[in-house]
């Protein structure tokens, strides 16, 4: 059945969780040779992820293929990921995308409480939920922007964790452009350690979570992350800017 707005961000029902199992195994191995023959993806820490059973994932958003990449980290689990609400809601490709594990981020500022609503449920069934905080894809990017604070008060709400995975790109052997070196840079995804809210999040007299200290939360975050990419030497040489959005689609 094709999203439609205000209608559950995910679909939970058996028949639903089945199509989307088979579905999902049938197409990530070709997309992942895909990702790997462009970016020979290497992926560091994963370790890290041992023994969390529930937590929001964040990553900057630097490729396409970066849901890819980020299912290719948890493989044989799966993962939720979320995307523009307007990338769902054509009727064919809007649901292949969410066979897939994309969960439409609604329009407007509590769109986090749609998400909200049915997260509890859906973590039954998958342990992650994957958020790109910078709200856009920024191509080969290696400083990363503002960060939206929506999934750090889910996990504030939810009391759970928040996992940073960090890509880092190197340039390879040769000089980038040069005769024998990329045209396209080698990628590694490392997991970070969790960060927990109650480190950093606030409540009033009220009980309600005070909105500065989650946007504290959320900057403390992507800066581990960009320290992360700062040792390890980042490369910018291959930055291409802001991934333009297809018209009609995401735009």
């Amino acid at each position: 059945m094709p999203y439609k707005h205000g209608r559950p961000v995910i679909d939970l029902s058996l028949p639903f969780r089945l199509a989307s199992a088979l579905t999902f195994f049938s197409i990530f191995p070709i997309a992942m040779l895909i990702n790997y023959m462009q970016h020979f993806t290497s992926y560091k820490h994963r370790w890290r992820l041992k023994g969390i059973r529930k937590a929001i994932t964040v990553s900057n958003h630097t490729t396409f293929f970066d849901p890819v990449k980020m299912t290719g980290l948890m493989i044989p689990r799966l993962i939720y990921q979320t995307l523009l609400e307007g990338s769902v809601e054509f009727p064919f490709l809007g649901t292949y995308i969410r066979l897939l594990g994309g969960v439409p981020v609604p329009r407007g500022k509590t769109a986090y409480r749609k998400i909200l609503e049915i997260c509890e449920k859906a973590f039954k069934y998958r342990r992650y939920l994957h958020f790109y905080p910078e709200g856009e894809c920024f191509l080969y990017n290696q400083q990363i922007r503002e960060f939206k604070a929506g999934a750090f008060r889910i996990a504030a709400e939810l009391n759970i964790p928040v996992i940073p995975l960090v890509t880092v790109f190197s340039n390879g052997i040769f000089k980038p452009w040069s005769f024998w070196g990329r045209s396209l840079p080698k990628e590694t995804l490392i997991v970070l350690d969790p960060v927990y809210p109650f480190d950093y999040v606030k409540r009033d007299e009220k009980g309600e979570i005070i909105s500065e200290t989650v946007k504290i939360f959320a900057e403390t975050v992507r800066q581990k992350m960009q320290r992360e990419i700062d040792c390890r030497n980042g490369t910018s040489a291959f930055y291409r800017g802001q991934m333009k959005r297809v018209k009609g689609l995401n735009d």
